[in-house]
Protein backbone atom coordinates (compact mmCIF):
# COMPACT_ATOMS: atom_id res chain seq x y z
CA UNK A 1 0.00 0.00 0.00
CA UNK A 2 0.82 3.80 -1.13
CA UNK A 3 0.33 6.92 1.08
CA UNK A 4 1.49 10.07 1.03
CA UNK A 5 0.87 13.57 -0.17
CA UNK A 6 1.03 14.99 -4.03
CA UNK A 7 1.10 18.39 -5.66
CA UNK A 8 -0.29 18.14 -9.33
CA UNK A 9 -0.68 21.45 -11.72
CA UNK A 10 -3.00 20.90 -14.57
CA UNK A 11 -3.94 22.98 -17.92
CA UNK A 12 -7.30 21.65 -19.42
CA UNK A 13 -10.48 22.67 -20.55
CA UNK A 14 -12.05 19.16 -20.58
CA UNK A 15 -11.24 18.03 -16.86
CA UNK A 16 -12.04 18.90 -13.35
CA UNK A 17 -10.33 16.26 -11.33
CA UNK A 18 -11.76 13.53 -9.64
CA UNK A 19 -13.76 12.91 -6.07
CA UNK A 20 -10.03 14.18 -4.38
CA UNK A 21 -8.78 16.82 -6.65
CA UNK A 22 -10.73 19.89 -7.48
CA UNK A 23 -8.93 21.66 -10.63
CA UNK A 24 -9.94 23.86 -13.24
CA UNK A 25 -11.74 26.69 -14.19
CA UNK A 26 -15.73 26.42 -14.04
CA UNK A 27 -15.81 29.64 -16.84
CA UNK A 28 -14.30 30.10 -20.03
CA UNK A 29 -14.39 33.59 -22.20
CA UNK A 30 -14.50 31.47 -25.29
CA UNK A 31 -13.83 28.59 -27.25
CA UNK A 32 -10.88 30.41 -28.83
CA UNK A 33 -9.02 30.54 -25.74
CA UNK A 34 -6.27 27.59 -24.50
CA UNK A 35 -6.98 26.29 -20.52
CA UNK A 36 -5.23 28.10 -18.02
CA UNK A 37 -3.21 26.51 -15.38
CA UNK A 38 -4.52 25.21 -12.01
CA UNK A 39 -2.79 23.51 -8.81
CA UNK A 40 -3.73 22.12 -5.75
CA UNK A 41 -1.79 19.76 -3.19
CA UNK A 42 -3.75 16.41 -2.45
CA UNK A 43 -3.78 13.00 -0.95
CA UNK A 44 -2.21 10.04 -2.44
CA UNK A 45 -3.39 6.64 -1.79
CA UNK A 46 -3.05 3.44 -3.97
CA UNK A 47 -2.08 -0.30 -3.70
CA UNK A 48 -3.35 -3.88 -4.01
CA UNK A 49 -4.74 -6.43 -2.00
CA UNK A 50 -4.13 -9.84 -2.24
CA UNK A 51 -4.75 -13.42 -1.00
CA UNK A 52 -2.40 -15.91 -2.75
CA UNK A 53 -4.81 -19.76 -2.85
CA UNK A 54 -3.64 -22.75 -2.85
CA UNK A 55 -2.21 -24.68 -6.69
CA UNK A 56 -1.00 -20.84 -7.55
CA UNK A 57 -4.28 -18.55 -7.78
CA UNK A 58 -4.26 -15.67 -6.08
CA UNK A 59 -7.08 -12.94 -5.85
CA UNK A 60 -6.80 -8.86 -5.76
CA UNK A 61 -8.49 -5.60 -5.90
CA UNK A 62 -7.02 -2.41 -5.93
CA UNK A 63 -5.33 0.50 -8.08
CA UNK A 64 -2.20 -0.15 -9.59
CA UNK A 65 0.72 2.50 -9.83
CA UNK A 66 0.57 2.24 -13.19
CA UNK A 67 -2.94 3.68 -13.49
CA UNK A 68 -2.96 5.78 -10.37
CA UNK A 69 -0.29 8.28 -12.54
CA UNK A 70 -3.87 9.31 -14.50
CA UNK A 71 -6.97 11.10 -12.70
CA UNK A 72 -8.64 8.70 -14.07
CA UNK A 73 -8.51 5.99 -10.59
CA UNK A 74 -9.27 2.53 -12.05
CA UNK A 75 -9.90 -0.22 -9.78
CA UNK A 76 -9.59 -3.85 -10.85
CA UNK A 77 -10.86 -6.81 -8.89
CA UNK A 78 -9.85 -10.38 -10.42
CA UNK A 79 -7.36 -13.18 -9.85
CA UNK A 80 -4.26 -13.94 -11.16
CA UNK A 81 -3.00 -17.59 -12.67
CA UNK A 82 0.90 -18.65 -12.41
CA UNK A 83 0.52 -21.39 -15.06
CA UNK A 84 4.49 -22.41 -14.23
CA UNK A 85 6.18 -22.11 -18.28
CA UNK A 86 3.03 -21.07 -19.94
CA UNK A 87 3.40 -17.29 -18.00
CA UNK A 88 0.80 -15.58 -16.02
CA UNK A 89 -3.01 -15.60 -16.61
CA UNK A 90 -4.31 -12.50 -15.61
CA UNK A 91 -8.29 -11.30 -15.66
CA UNK A 92 -10.46 -8.83 -13.59
CA UNK A 93 -13.13 -6.32 -13.65
CA UNK A 94 -12.41 -2.69 -14.29
CA UNK A 95 -13.89 -0.02 -12.77
CA UNK A 96 -13.89 4.23 -11.85
CA UNK A 97 -13.20 3.47 -7.89
CA UNK A 98 -12.52 7.11 -8.23
CA UNK A 99 -14.42 8.87 -11.23
CA UNK A 100 -13.57 11.52 -13.49
CA UNK A 101 -15.08 15.12 -12.76
CA UNK A 102 -15.59 16.62 -16.20
CA UNK A 103 -17.66 19.11 -17.16
CA UNK A 104 -21.71 18.49 -18.23
CA UNK A 105 -20.61 20.98 -21.17
CA UNK A 106 -16.68 21.87 -22.22
CA UNK A 107 -17.61 24.81 -24.87
CA UNK A 108 -20.02 26.79 -22.31
CA UNK A 109 -19.08 29.67 -22.75
CA UNK A 110 -19.22 33.36 -20.21
CA UNK A 111 -21.23 31.15 -17.94
CA UNK A 112 -20.68 28.74 -14.82
CA UNK A 113 -20.09 25.25 -16.23
CA UNK A 114 -21.44 22.77 -14.25
CA UNK A 115 -19.33 19.16 -13.18
CA UNK A 116 -20.41 15.67 -13.64
CA UNK A 117 -19.16 12.33 -13.35
CA UNK A 118 -17.06 10.33 -16.01
CA UNK A 119 -17.42 6.62 -15.13
CA UNK A 120 -16.42 3.57 -16.74
CA UNK A 121 -16.59 -0.40 -16.53
CA UNK A 122 -15.44 -3.31 -18.25
CA UNK A 123 -13.21 -6.16 -18.44
CA UNK A 124 -9.13 -6.40 -18.55
CA UNK A 125 -7.15 -9.89 -19.77
CA UNK A 126 -3.33 -9.68 -19.23
CA UNK A 127 -1.21 -12.71 -20.28
CA UNK A 128 2.64 -12.24 -18.61
CA UNK A 129 5.34 -14.37 -19.10
CA UNK A 130 3.98 -15.87 -22.10
CA UNK A 131 5.17 -19.70 -22.72
CA UNK A 132 8.24 -18.59 -20.82
CA UNK A 133 9.05 -15.33 -22.61
CA UNK A 134 9.44 -11.80 -21.25
CA UNK A 135 6.66 -10.72 -23.19
CA UNK A 136 3.71 -9.48 -21.97
CA UNK A 137 0.03 -8.85 -24.00
CA UNK A 138 -2.73 -6.84 -22.59
CA UNK A 139 -6.48 -6.14 -23.67
CA UNK A 140 -8.39 -3.60 -21.95
CA UNK A 141 -12.33 -2.96 -22.82
CA UNK A 142 -14.50 -0.05 -21.06
CA UNK A 143 -17.82 1.17 -21.25
CA UNK A 144 -17.41 5.06 -20.51
CA UNK A 145 -20.27 7.06 -19.28
CA UNK A 146 -20.96 10.52 -18.27
CA UNK A 147 -23.24 11.13 -15.67
CA UNK A 148 -24.82 13.82 -17.49
CA UNK A 149 -24.23 14.94 -21.20
CA UNK A 150 -24.79 18.16 -22.37
CA UNK A 151 -21.69 19.24 -25.04
CA UNK A 152 -22.71 22.55 -27.22
CA UNK A 153 -25.56 23.42 -25.68
CA UNK A 154 -23.77 26.50 -24.06
CA UNK A 155 -21.62 27.79 -27.08
CA UNK A 156 -22.99 31.12 -28.17
CA UNK A 157 -19.91 31.98 -30.37
CA UNK A 158 -20.72 29.25 -32.96
CA UNK A 159 -23.90 28.38 -33.75
CA UNK A 160 -24.38 24.47 -31.82
CA UNK A 161 -27.84 22.73 -33.31
CA UNK A 162 -28.72 18.91 -32.44
CA UNK A 163 -26.74 17.78 -35.16
CA UNK A 164 -24.04 19.31 -34.30
CA UNK A 165 -24.43 18.35 -30.45
CA UNK A 166 -24.70 14.76 -31.58
CA UNK A 167 -20.88 15.01 -33.13
CA UNK A 168 -19.68 15.54 -29.46
CA UNK A 169 -21.21 12.79 -27.37
CA UNK A 170 -18.62 11.21 -25.22
CA UNK A 171 -20.18 8.13 -24.27
CA UNK A 172 -18.84 5.08 -25.65
CA UNK A 173 -16.56 2.23 -25.43
CA UNK A 174 -12.78 1.89 -25.36
CA UNK A 175 -10.64 -0.89 -26.38
CA UNK A 176 -7.04 -0.78 -25.56
CA UNK A 177 -4.17 -3.35 -26.58
CA UNK A 178 -0.78 -2.90 -25.07
CA UNK A 179 2.29 -5.74 -26.02
CA UNK A 180 5.76 -5.09 -24.01
CA UNK A 181 9.04 -7.03 -23.46
CA UNK A 182 10.86 -6.93 -20.37
CA UNK A 183 14.87 -6.97 -21.50
CA UNK A 184 17.29 -7.29 -18.51
CA UNK A 185 20.98 -6.18 -19.11
CA UNK A 186 24.25 -5.32 -17.34
CA UNK A 187 25.97 -7.22 -14.04
CA UNK A 188 23.35 -8.77 -11.95
CA UNK A 189 20.46 -8.15 -14.22
CA UNK A 190 20.12 -5.21 -12.52
CA UNK A 191 18.93 -3.13 -15.48
CA UNK A 192 15.60 -3.43 -16.73
CA UNK A 193 14.12 -2.34 -20.28
CA UNK A 194 10.79 -2.33 -21.24
CA UNK A 195 9.10 -1.53 -24.50
CA UNK A 196 5.49 -1.19 -24.76
CA UNK A 197 3.16 -0.34 -27.46
CA UNK A 198 -0.33 0.50 -26.91
CA UNK A 199 -2.97 0.92 -29.69
CA UNK A 200 -6.53 2.31 -28.55
CA UNK A 201 -9.70 2.32 -30.03
CA UNK A 202 -12.28 5.28 -29.22
CA UNK A 203 -15.85 3.98 -30.36
CA UNK A 204 -17.69 6.95 -28.94
CA UNK A 205 -21.41 8.20 -29.56
CA UNK A 206 -20.06 10.74 -31.07
CA UNK A 207 -18.01 11.01 -34.27
CA UNK A 208 -15.77 13.84 -33.35
CA UNK A 209 -15.14 12.28 -30.10
CA UNK A 210 -14.47 8.10 -31.68
CA UNK A 211 -11.44 7.78 -33.38
CA UNK A 212 -8.21 5.88 -32.60
CA UNK A 213 -4.26 6.50 -30.88
CA UNK A 214 -0.80 5.40 -30.74
CA UNK A 215 1.36 5.22 -27.46
CA UNK A 216 4.84 4.55 -27.89
CA UNK A 217 6.86 3.85 -24.43
CA UNK A 218 10.04 2.94 -23.07
CA UNK A 219 10.45 2.28 -19.44
CA UNK A 220 14.47 1.64 -17.46
CA UNK A 221 14.28 0.39 -13.99
CA UNK A 222 17.60 0.77 -11.85
CA UNK A 223 17.60 -2.30 -9.34
CA UNK A 224 20.03 -0.65 -6.73
CA UNK A 225 21.55 -1.92 -3.24
CA UNK A 226 18.35 -0.50 -1.19
CA UNK A 227 16.68 1.58 -3.72
CA UNK A 228 14.99 1.42 -7.33
CA UNK A 229 14.83 3.90 -10.06
CA UNK A 230 11.74 3.73 -12.25
CA UNK A 231 11.50 6.28 -15.39
CA UNK A 232 9.36 6.18 -18.87
CA UNK A 233 9.38 8.26 -21.42
CA UNK A 234 6.64 7.83 -24.39
CA UNK A 235 5.08 9.31 -27.16
CA UNK A 236 1.94 9.00 -29.27
CA UNK A 237 -0.68 10.73 -31.52
CA UNK A 238 -4.28 10.72 -31.21
CA UNK A 239 -6.61 11.44 -34.56
CA UNK A 240 -10.73 11.37 -35.00
CA UNK A 241 -12.59 10.39 -37.11
CA UNK A 242 -14.87 13.49 -38.03
CA UNK A 243 -14.44 17.24 -37.91
CA UNK A 244 -15.11 18.69 -34.35
CA UNK A 245 -18.27 20.94 -35.00
CA UNK A 246 -17.38 23.94 -32.91
CA UNK A 247 -13.95 24.44 -34.70
CA UNK A 248 -14.33 23.18 -38.15
CA UNK A 249 -11.41 21.08 -37.91
CA UNK A 250 -10.46 17.60 -36.32
CA UNK A 251 -8.94 17.46 -32.81
CA UNK A 252 -5.97 15.19 -33.92
CA UNK A 253 -2.97 15.67 -30.99
CA UNK A 254 0.12 14.10 -30.16
CA UNK A 255 0.84 13.38 -27.08
CA UNK A 256 4.54 13.20 -25.08
CA UNK A 257 4.93 12.10 -21.42
CA UNK A 258 8.07 11.27 -19.18
CA UNK A 259 8.25 10.58 -15.50
CA UNK A 260 10.69 9.06 -12.83
CA UNK A 261 10.24 7.45 -9.33
CA UNK A 262 12.55 6.84 -6.61
CA UNK A 263 11.70 4.47 -4.05
CA UNK A 264 14.06 3.96 -1.24
CA UNK A 265 13.78 0.94 1.35
CA UNK A 266 13.76 2.26 4.67
CA UNK A 267 15.95 1.38 7.40
CA UNK A 268 13.08 -0.79 9.44
CA UNK A 269 13.46 -4.49 11.10
CA UNK A 270 11.35 -5.89 8.77
CA UNK A 271 12.75 -4.41 5.76
CA UNK A 272 8.53 -4.27 4.36
CA UNK A 273 8.84 0.23 3.95
CA UNK A 274 9.74 1.92 1.48
CA UNK A 275 10.29 5.60 0.54
CA UNK A 276 9.16 6.99 -2.63
CA UNK A 277 9.07 10.06 -4.78
CA UNK A 278 7.81 10.69 -8.07
CA UNK A 279 8.42 13.48 -10.71
CA UNK A 280 5.62 13.18 -13.98
CA UNK A 281 4.62 15.83 -16.81
CA UNK A 282 2.85 15.30 -19.74
CA UNK A 283 1.27 17.22 -22.43
CA UNK A 284 -1.62 16.80 -25.22
CA UNK A 285 -1.20 19.07 -28.21
CA UNK A 286 -4.39 19.38 -30.15
CA UNK A 287 -4.83 20.75 -33.48
CA UNK A 288 -7.22 23.18 -31.73
CA UNK A 289 -6.03 25.30 -28.18
CA UNK A 290 -8.83 24.51 -26.44
CA UNK A 291 -8.38 20.98 -26.03
CA UNK A 292 -4.72 21.40 -25.05
CA UNK A 293 -4.04 20.09 -21.82
CA UNK A 294 -0.53 19.41 -19.69
CA UNK A 295 -0.19 17.86 -16.30
CA UNK A 296 2.71 18.34 -14.40
CA UNK A 297 2.65 16.22 -10.85
CA UNK A 298 5.07 15.66 -7.73
CA UNK A 299 4.00 13.46 -5.38
CA UNK A 300 6.64 11.80 -2.07
CA UNK A 301 5.30 8.90 0.28
CA UNK A 302 5.86 5.60 2.23
CA UNK A 303 5.41 2.47 0.15
CA UNK A 304 4.06 -0.97 2.86
CA UNK A 305 4.40 -4.28 1.85
CA UNK A 306 2.11 -6.48 4.05
CA UNK A 307 2.09 -10.60 3.94
CA UNK A 308 4.85 -12.60 1.62
CA UNK A 309 6.01 -10.71 -1.45
CA UNK A 310 4.82 -11.28 -4.64
CA UNK A 311 7.16 -11.66 -7.86
CA UNK A 312 5.63 -8.77 -9.15
CA UNK A 313 6.09 -5.10 -8.38
CA UNK A 314 5.45 -1.95 -9.75
CA UNK A 315 8.92 -0.43 -9.75
CA UNK A 316 9.96 -4.17 -11.09
CA UNK A 317 7.95 -3.46 -14.33
CA UNK A 318 8.34 0.01 -14.60
CA UNK A 319 5.72 1.20 -16.33
CA UNK A 320 3.60 4.18 -16.05
CA UNK A 321 0.88 5.61 -18.71
CA UNK A 322 -0.50 8.73 -18.56
CA UNK A 323 -3.58 9.74 -20.82
CA UNK A 324 -6.25 12.30 -20.66
CA UNK A 325 -9.80 11.83 -20.36
CA UNK A 326 -11.93 13.28 -22.81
Amino acid sequence: MVGGVGYTDIKSNLVAGNSVINLGSPVVDSVNQGPQSDDTFHPVITGEINYTFGNRWQAFLGTSLDDAVTLDGVTQLGVRKDLGAAGVLQGGVVFSGMPTVVWEDPYAEGVRREETDRDSTGLRLQWDRILGSATEFTVTYRDVSIDTERSGLGVTSVACDRSCQDLLLRDGDQFFFDASCLFRLGEGRRHLLRPMVRYTVDNRDGDAISGDAYWFQLSYVFLGQGYTVASNVAVGSASHDARNPIFGVKTDSDRLAVDTTLFYRLPTESGRGQAMGSVLWGEDDSEVAFHDNELFRISIGAMYRFGSRGQHTSASRGRAITSWDR
